[in-house]
């Protein structure tokens, strides 16, 4: 990969889509939509992207609040939002892949050798589901061939006085416990649990029952991982801020330095909290950005429109495109 100085690696949802590209897209979510309700504000719209409908919804609501003096329809609008959400979770904990054996030997190795690119660098991820985290397990209990991988989660005991049986053999991510931490979630993921204050990670070494079934568990019983599912930048900057990982999260964009390379991201304008942020305040920061396939499709000119508003915004900031499609990360014989 291009560019000298230390890499990291931000990955959108054309990482996982590679892998398995009939799962991890919107189309194949809202298939699975179960709520008659949902079911019908998606064909309202007529779309399947669900941060288009939230976006609308959060909208609406804003509008409706200067007609609404009784609140009737306001908060018909905000239970519909977070059932939303709710649906969200359910649908990608429904059609992600049950076990990590779902990702072959020769893929591991592959996406292995395009991480490696990073092994210096931090590794940011949009993505909610399991399959970065189960990349870097793979290799976790083999000293020639690990990834660097700190999530920044510890064991909060390690005093080996305490007795076993009273040891709390969980995962938590605490403030100032953190350091060193190389892997980020910038909006959560399946296997991150919050109960307002303490921050947990989900975890197939405590249990020894597969990562998926236990968080389909903890959704049946009503317990949510933590999850930016809003449309808007705002909102999403709003919630942002309100958890400690996440704004943790957020705010090591400023401190990283050399090249960032953006893999498999459309740059959507509901991201726009995360690139404007590594943008005001990381001025020295390269940031190489991915196209995938025809320099001309529709996709891939909204991405080249964005970048030159940021070259005219920031003056001195450098930005270079590459082709996304030309690095391999799941192998020639992978799903995609």
């Amino acid at each position: 990969m291009a560019g000298n100085g230390k890499k990291h690696l931000m990955l959108g949802n054309g990482f996982s889509i590679a892998l398995f590209p009939q799962i991890f897209n919107y189309k194949r979510l809202a298939e699975n939509i179960e709520s008659d309700r949902i079911k019908l504000l998606f064909e309202a719209i007529d779309t399947p992207d669900f941060e288009f409908v939230m976006r609308r919804l959060l909208e609406a609501e804003e509008i409706v609040k200067h007609y609404d003096s009784s609140d009737g329809i306001t908060n018909h609008i905000h239970n519909d939002i977070e059932e939303l959400k709710r649906t969200l979770i359910h649908v990608i904990s429904k059609c992600h892949p049950h076990k990590p054996s779902e990702i072959t030997e020769h893929q591991y190795s592959s996406c292995r050798k395009f991480l490696l690119n990073f092994e210096k660098g931090n590794t940011y991820t949009f993505n909610y589901d399991l399959i970065l985290y189960w990349v870097l397990m793979h290799f976790h209990d083999h000293p020639e061939l690990k990834l660097p991988c700190d999530d920044g989660f510890r064991y909060p005991y390690s005093d080996e006085y305490v007795p076993e049986e009273e040891r709390d053999l969980s995962l938590h991510w605490e403030i100032g416990r953190e350091r060193g931490q190389s892997i980020y979630y910038i909006h959560g993921a399946m296997h991150i649990f919050s109960d307002g204050s303490d921050i947990e990670k989900l975890s197939y070494t405590n249990l020894g029952v597969p990562l998926a079934e236990q968080v389909r568990q903890a959704i049946d019983e009503d317990r949510f991982p933590v999850f930016i599912s809003e449309g808007s930048t705002d909102h999403k900057l709003a919630r942002i801020k309100k958890n400690g990982y996440l704004s943790r999260t957020f705010s090591s964009l400023k401190s990283i330095t050399g090249n960032l390379f953006i893999f498999g991201h459309s740059i959507r304008d509901e991201d726009d909290h995360v690139f404007d942020f590594i943008n005001q305040n990381n001025k020295s920061l390269r940031v190489f950005i991915g196209l995938f396939g025809d320099i001309g499709e529709p996709h891939n000119q909204v991405i080249i429109s964005k970048v030159e508003k940021w070259r005219k915004s920031y003056r001195g900031k450098v930005f270079e495109f590459y082709d996304s499609s030309s690095v391999d990360v799941w192998g020639r014989s992978s799903h995609a």
